[in-house]
């Protein structure tokens, strides 16, 4: 059969309603952090893209890996900018003051996500922040411009600025006017208040009735007790009126300012739409992000194989159910995959059969939308659709019964089942005369299984397990029962049938025992039999899984004191050692006290300064080399330098004169002697140390030159020819060139140039003093001229 083409294929409708994704859809809708991202979330739904898929799920990997140190970026004040850039396509059009500025905002987050964004290591986040437009110009011009409460700020425009001031001086000038007839006409006693007050938008004084005839003016109204009426004196209505006109072009001007403004944001529309589009996306990629935290969910992976695997799954709507009542759902973990496709799940009522198939497809249908699911892991086939018959489908205005319902369904699903398909059936064969509804259902399996169709089904048919047992891609499953609490843990055992448990839960909840006795004795005897044979192999997974636990855990406890052992162990190794350490220095601290007695005794007795310097040479050279031979004796004390590595048999026996690589020890080393068949004494440096042959390994036959390396292995690294001590201090110079001389004895060199420098001349007198009786040297000159001259000194080593 070929494969069906799955570019971009939505799954069938009803089986959404049936799984309640929208249900999954809207408790999504809870992380989101605005309305912006409303429109988008609704278009979710499972398809058959699987790029589009896996670039949905991996930004909602990304937005999670960015929780995790970040706070999630906020999208909560803006609204939802869609009708409002639907109004800009009308040609001439003018937002309200609040309308622009929600358009302003979203250009203003735009800027902020951009921002955020752009050079973040989360490649999908990135991609989609460069993706924004560029609103800078927009914020700059337009920003601050309207307030929160629709007001539009004065600096909008230098005419509204003018404007605006003009009102100010004016409602002064008004005020100051007022508050002198205030003065005059409360010596006068025509006042009911001596307050200014407004009336009809225009500056007008309370007086009493029975004196408005003494206060020249318009009346603009009366209290409501009839006592007062506000009067506009006359010598205030030409700055009233002036008052009124401004506001008027202050309005006029206002109006002006939002139609530009409006023109503005029109030019931008296309780009504002797409800012909102990508907004949304990345808030949705974070309301995914929040859900997975909370239900502790994993990315689910798709593979062209057809490998359906579910490590601890949980249902999201059953979860957050339980979660109300303080109680934690019990996970689920499935797997079934190429060549067994159908898998024929049975056990107790109440045992969680239909459950955990309502979490397979729920599960399924949001991989396949792009959002992360409830397991621990997951690893699945692209399904084309998921075909699902769950639940009580009767229907009394189509004049439907519960098996004819069931049936209707499985026909539909029975025509466009392909290979590429989910079919999940929940009591295949229920709800009629039992043998022909098991046969019925053998059938439709039959039939799912000629057609390819990854199928799982739930039952309580003894003829359906036998059926699982006997066709090679069937498997069977079992929904665990406790047999001592004689309720369902509702963990899947696959493999195995499953129990009714009918006639035990029936005495258990209290049913007369002679009924159940004789319900027992009318239990057909194969199925009796049958009934014993699964309950014993229960028994015995039960038994197993108890033996593996216990085993289990005794490995978890041998590894523990394991580890406590080499913790141990490690502990008093490095006990150890400091307690070596601390009696070394001791040592050492007491012959270089004799030592210091000594040449103090060659300076009170005049002795050569040469004679003297060469006397403190030693002694450091003396201590050098205890400390070297003392780490070399506690490295072999401790069972150092360790296991050695695996390395090719050499072709002869190691003989004295060949140069050898000693396990962890990064200089070279020559053989000295043989100590018997299995022991060398090998000198690195000054050292000279006692390993097993298999703890070397062969860098340079004896007598070869440096020219004739062994080819299947050369040193790490070349001595260089040349050596710069200048800005050493005369002590730091001896102790570098001492070792360097060292390192290229071993190396192989014969000829060196050590670069000194003139200046005083201090490190050139004391290298020469060193070269003078150093073991290595064979004789040492001043440099030629084209090698530097008296600023240099050629070494010759010793063969």
């Amino acid at each position: 059969m070929p494969e069906p083409d799955l570019t971009r294929r939505v799954i069938d409708p009803f089986s959404r309603d049936v799984l309640e994704f929208a249900a999954v859809v809207e408790l999504l809708h809870s992380y989101l952090s605005g309305p912006i991202s409303e429109p988008l979330l609704e278009q979710v739904e499972p398809h058959t893209n699987l790029d589009l898929i896996r670039r949905d799920l991996e930004l909602a990997r990304e937005t999670r890996e960015y929780l995790r140190e970040s706070p999630r970026p906020s999208l909560a004040a803006l609204r939802d900018p869609r009708p409002l850039l639907d109004k800009l396509r009308v040609e001439g059009i003018s937002l309200a003051a609040l309308e622009i500025l929600a358009l302003v905002e979203v250009a203003r987050a735009a800027l902020d996500m951009h921002r955020l964004f752009a050079k973040h290591p989360t490649p999908r986040l990135a991609e989609l922040a460069r993706a924004l437009p560029d609103f800078r110009d927009l914020v700059t011009e337009l920003g601050g411009k309207i307030h929160p409460d629709g007001t539009v700020d004065s600096s909008a425009s230098p005419e509204l600025g003018r404007i605006r001031r003009a009102i100010e001086r004016l409602r002064a000038e008004i005020q100051t006017s007022l508050e002198r007839m205030l003065r005059r006409f409360a010596q006068e006693g025509v006042l009911q208040d001596a307050v200014v007050t407004i009336r009809n938008d225009r500056f007008v004084i309370p007086v009493r009735v029975e004196d408005k005839r003494r206060v020249q003016g318009v009346v603009h109204g009366a209290s409501s007790s009839g006592a007062t009426v506000y009067i506009e004196p006359l010598e205030t209505l030409g700055l009233n009126n002036e008052l009124v006109e401004l506001q008027d072009r202050e309005i006029a001007e206002i109006q002006r300012i939002l139609g530009e403004f409006s023109r503005k944001l029109q030019a931008r529309r296309e780009d504002l739409g797409r800012a909102a589009e990508i907004l949304s996306e990345i808030d949705l990629a974070f309301a995914k992000a929040e859900f997975s935290r909370q239900y502790d969910c994993c990315i689910p992976e798709f593979h062209t194989e057809r490998v359906l695997w579910l490590h601890e799954v949980r249902h999201p709507l059953l979860e957050k159910t339980l979660r109300s009542q303080k109680r934690q759902p019990v996970p689920l973990t499935l797997e079934l995959k190429a060549p067994k496709t159908l898998m024929i799940i049975s056990g107790p009522n109440t045992g969680g059969k239909t459950v955990g198939l309502k979490t397979l497809g729920i599960v399924v249908l949001m991989a396949q939308a792009g959002i992360p699911v409830p397991a621990s892991e997951a690893r699945l086939p692209l399904f084309g659709r998921v075909l699902a018959d769950i639940g009580d489908q009767q229907s009394i205005a189509a004049n439907l019964s519960t098996f004819s319902a069931h049936v209707t369904n499985i026909e539909a699903m029975a025509e466009v089942a392909e290979r590429s398909d989910l079919v999940l059936l929940d009591e295949i064969g229920a709800s009629t005369e039992p043998n022909e509804g098991a046969a019925l259902a053998v059938a439709i399996l039959e039939h799912f299984r000629q057609r390819g169709a990854m199928t799982l089904v739930s039952t309580h048919h003894s003829r359906l397990k036998a059926y699982a047992a006997e066709t090679a891609e069937a498997l069977n499953a079992a929904m665990e029962f406790d047999e001592t609490t004689l309720q369902p843990t509702y963990r899947l055992l696959i493999g195995l049938p499953g129990k009714s448990s009918a006639l035990d839960i029936a005495a258990r909840l209290g049913l007369e025992p002679s009924i159940v006795e004789k319900a027992r004795s009318l239990l057909h005897p194969a199925d009796a039999e049958a009934a014993a044979l699964v309950a014993g192999l229960h028994q015995q997974r039960t038994e197993m899984e108890r033996r593996l636990e216990t085993l289990e855990n005794q490995k978890q406890e041998l590894e523990a004191r394991r580890a406590q052992l080499e913790q141990q162990f490690q502990h008093d190794r490095r006990a150890k050692l400091r307690e070596l350490d601390s009696r070394l220095d001791d040592t050492l601290r007491q012959y270089a006290k004799t030592w210091e007695q000594s040449l103090e005794e060659l300076r009170t007795q005049a002795a050569p300064a040469k004679v003297v310097a060469r006397g403190e040479w030693k002694a450091a050279g003396l201590v050098r080399e205890a400390r070297e031979e003392w780490n070399a004796q506690v490295l072999e004390a401790l069972g150092m330098p360790g296991e050695a590595p695996q390395e090719p048999p050499l072709e002869r026996p190691l003989v004295v004169g060949d140069r050898v690589q000693v396990l962890n020890v990064s200089t070279p080393g020559i053989v000295t002697a043989r100590l018997n068949d299995e022991h060398l004494q090998v000198a690195v440096g000054r050292l000279k140390m006692r390993v097993g042959q298999g703890e070397v390994r062969l860098l340079m036959p004896a007598g070869a030159t440096t020219s004739e390396p062994v080819a299947a292995v050369q040193s790490s690294e070349e001595v260089p020819e040349e050596f710069n001590v200048i800005g050493n201090t005369a002590e730091e110079a001896r102790e570098r060139v001492d070792k360097f001389l060292d390192q290229a004895f071993l190396g192989g060199r014969s000829r060196l140039r050590i670069i000194h420098g003139h200046g005083k001349g201090v490190l050139r007198k004391t290298l020469h003093e060193m070269f003078s009786h150093h073991p290595h040297v064979e004789k040492f000159y001043s440099a030629p001229q084209q090698e530097g001259g008296t600023g240099a000194t050629i070494v010759e080593l010793k063969n």
